[in-house]
Formats: structure tokens, sequence, C-alpha cells
């Protein structure tokens, strides 16, 4: 789900060119395997070769390419690379099924070639949760098929334009696909995300915490539209809420790789916030002496997956029987909100009622209307309880949807850490503890399916999310 910085080229008169209709193709070009020695290929039809030389051959519905120097071989045959391969069926590789055709290159690099919609069918389920609004859905299309057109244009650094895995965002190929993430793709079949003239950047993440991060403050380049906004909807993900340890031998080791060779570490300051509460800057005091360095450089090197995000906070978080039981690259599936019993021992009266609180909304006690009162005025969130305790009791609830979906939760999060606060220690590791997982550039998954529960269109979410640019069609 593009968690690294792609290139930030804007192209512009390749962009000119695109929306005015002469683009070259609308294919993509996504790398599958880079180098291997060999490839196992299958098809529900037969595979036919077509080489450098321009000859043909049919291999029936299996095949192993070996690796040896510029060619390629298949028994005895020798085929000269580049190599085309296509079929009467679906390819197969690695045990998932492709559309299009496949693109064996001389370093053997097995590219599959198709077209954008077919490829989109194939990132959707993969990098969102289908079951999720279709105005959510069709968001993600949307951002989706503009990176990967956007990368197209510069084909020629890399000879492919996207690989299948989240340093671009994840391509599962034909075998994923459903009915809803095919409806979106469908219902937005074309649609790209422009400003001006260019087709925006469109980086995304699972949950911004509350709040999403400047582009300038993570990837050095100031974008007009990639600033960071406040997410309007509260809402609860698996996420809300995390705890990492990490030890100070690991910090040191991090530090090193980016020349912060300060010694043993003895504290971790946030030495720099964004008007959203994201740590920006954070300073290293150690033996040796300090170092400052950007809060996001920090967490690329220590393992983005370990410090899930630079949304930094201070106090206990929710209990784990509430933060869910799966945490992906993608959302959970499953809601483990849903139905999850309440906790009560160890827990104040406070907390106690606050985790009602979230269990009854889950459930669809309160309307829209109750949720943005309880939301603006926490102080009737005690009155509110009662109600819902009541109407739990003695009302006959309504029929729930034929298909339950995670609802918009009120957040038990705890405030950022201020500019100047430290990380606690504990017993030599130092205990980070923050909201969301991603990087914070764009759009948050989990906030832009909370505004589409809300009632909100694909536009208006994308235009909150990346403000200034419009949805454009591309042909």
């Amino acid at each position: 789900m593009l968690r690294n910085a792609c290139k930030l080229c804007l192209l512009p008169l390749l962009s000119i060119l695109f929306f005015a209709g002469y683009v070259e193709a609308r294919d993509i070009y996504v790398r599958l395997a880079d180098g291997p020695s060999s490839v196992s290929l299958s098809s529900d039809g037969t595979i036919t070769l077509l080489d450098a030389g321009k000859k043909n051959f049919g291999l029936g519905k299996t095949a192993v390419l070996t690796r040896s120097g510029g060619f390629a071989l298949v028994g005895k045959n020798k085929f000269s690379l580049p190599l085309q391969i296509s079929s009467s069926g679906l390819l197969g590789f690695k045990g998932r099924k492709y559309r299009g055709k496949f693109l064996l290159t001389k370093e053997f690099v097995l590219i599959n070639i198709l077209d954008v919609e077919d490829y989109i069918r194939g990132v959707l389920p993969a990098e969102a949760i289908p079951g999720w609004p279709i105005e959510y859905l069709k968001v993600q299309a949307i951002i989706s098929r503009t990176y990967g057109l956007r990368q197209s244009l510069n084909r020629s650094v890399r000879g492919y334009d996207v690989a299948d895995n989240t340093s671009d965002q994840v391509y599962k190929g034909a075998g994923v696909e459903t009915t809803f993430t095919n409806q979106a793709i469908k219902e937005t079949e074309g649609e790209v995300l422009a400003y001006g003239g260019n087709l925006a950047f469109t980086p995304y993440h699972s949950d911004s915490g509350g709040h999403t991060a400047t582009n300038a403050h993570v990837w050095g380049k100031d974008i007009p539209y990639l600033r960071g906004v406040k997410e309007l909807v509260v809402y609860q993900s698996p996420n809300t809420n995390w705890t990492a340890k990490i030890s100070g031998s690991q910090v040191q080791a991090a530090l090193a790789k980016v020349g912060g060779n300060i010694g043993r570490v003895k504290e971790i300051q946030v030495s720099e916030m964004d008007s959203g509460g994201r740590a920006t800057n954070l300073t290293f005091i150690g033996s040796g002496g300090s170092s400052t360095i950007k809060s996001s450089q920090f967490r690329t090197v220590i393992g983005p997956n370990l410090l899930k995000s630079t949304m930094l906070t201070n106090g206990v978080p929710l209990p784990k029987t509430l933060q869910g039981t799966k945490t992906p690259n993608t959302p959970a599936k499953n809601d483990a909100l849903l139905g999850a019993p309440v906790p009560t021992s160890n827990l104040s009266m406070s907390e106690t009622e606050e985790l009602r609180l979230i269990l009854m909304t889950s459930e669809g006690v309160f309307t829209s209307t109750e949720l943005m009162d309880m939301l603006l005025k926490p102080e009737k969130r005690k009155e509110y309880l009662y109600i819902g305790i009541e109407r739990s009791g003695s009302e006959k609830k309504k029929e729930p949807p034929k298909t339950p979906l995670p609802k918009s939760l009120p957040s038990a999060s705890m405030p950022t850490l201020r500019s100047g606060g430290s990380i606690s220690e504990e017993n030599g590791y130092f205990v980070f503890q923050g909201r969301g997982w991603g990087h914070g550039v764009g759009l948050s998954q989990w906030g832009a399916q909370a505004l589409a529960r809300e009632g909100w269109t694909a536009r208006r979410i994308l235009e909150h999310y990346y403000p200034g640019t419009a949805v454009k069609r591309f042909q």
C-alpha cells in the first residue's frame, strides 16, 4: 500500500499528453520475480512463447524456463531473451493466476503485462476489505489506478511500472477478485486523481491515528495536496493504540545506519512536532553525544512494522481484547470489537464506561446525531451510557444489516506526546506508544471507510485527503 516513497517526478509534458488522449497504452507492467534461476509456469490453456528472434513455440499447459546467459532453456530448446509468454487461458506463477501476458526480460525479470483495469482488479481485494462500503472501494480503485498509471509514465527507469508487493501496492492477480471490488472498479472505470494537468501522487496508509502527515515531513518534498489533514470522524481500528518495546541496542544499531553514532542511548526526546500532533523529529542522547533525525527516517531504519507510526502518545493503550487480533499490512478483515466481551476487572469506572459505550456503538444502539453529540460533548457520555443500557435491555433492536460491517467508533486514545517529551524506559527498553499504522501521508484507509459510512461520496473523500485535486477521466 505505498509504504515507500515513489519517484515524485511530475513529468508535466507526458501528463498533458495523457489527458489530451495521446498516451501510448493503458497497459501496466508488474514485476512478479526478479532474476530467479528458473521460472515455473502453468496455464488453463496452451502456453505460447515468442522470443527475441520472433521464434514461436507452443509448450502445453506447464513449462519450466531455466536461465542460461542471454537465453531461456525449455528442455532441449533454447530461446533468446526477452521472451513474450501468452496463453489462451489465465497464466499461473507461484500458485497465483494472472490475466494478460508475461514478459521474461534479458535480466530474467518476470513481468505481468495487462490492462490497467484488470490490474486494479488484482490490487483492490489485496489493499482493501471487500466488505467495506462501496464508496470507500471506489476511492481505493481511483487512487490505485492513478498510482499505477503515474508509475507507467516513468517505465524506462526500471523496465517495469510497479512491483507486486508493498514497495508499490500489493497485487495478487486474478484469483482474489470479488464481486464488490469489481463493481467499484467498473463504476470508476478510467477515473484518476489529477492535480492541474498532472496525475497526482496518491500514497495511502492503514490508519493515520487521527491526523495525516505532511509529505515534506516524511519524504522531503512539499506537495500542496499532501499536507496533513484531520480525521473528521473518530473511529476505532486494530491499531488505534499500540505499544512497542525497543531495546537500547536496537536503537543504537538503527542510528548507526544513518550516521548517528552516539554510543549507548540514554534518552529519546520528541524534539519537534507538526500541527497535527505527529512527532517530526526525534533527538537521541547517548554516552557519546546526541543526534536529531526525522522520526519518519528512524521509523524506517528501526522497522516500520515495529514502530507503527510517528503519532506517538502518552498513556496506557486499550486492552488487547479490544485491539483486534489480526494486524496485517491491510486493515484486519474481522473487527475484534464486534461481539467482544466487555472486560471489567482491573479497569476504573471511567474506562469501563468508555468500553461499554464503544461496544454499544458497534451494535448500532445510537443514531448518527447522538454519536456526533457524544463526540462533541464528552461530558454527556455517561448520560448516553445510561440511555444505551436502557435501550439494550428494554427496547427491541432494529434488524441489523444483512452484511454487518465494522462501525466508526468513539476513540479511547491518549493525547500525543508534546515537544520535549521523552520516551519512557523500562529495564533497558524504550517503550514507544502510539496510534495508527503507516507513514501517514495521503489517505487513511480506516479514516476513509469511516467517512464512507457517514454517507460521504468517493469524490468528497478524495477531496478531503488530497485537497486541491480532482477526479478526471483519462479516456
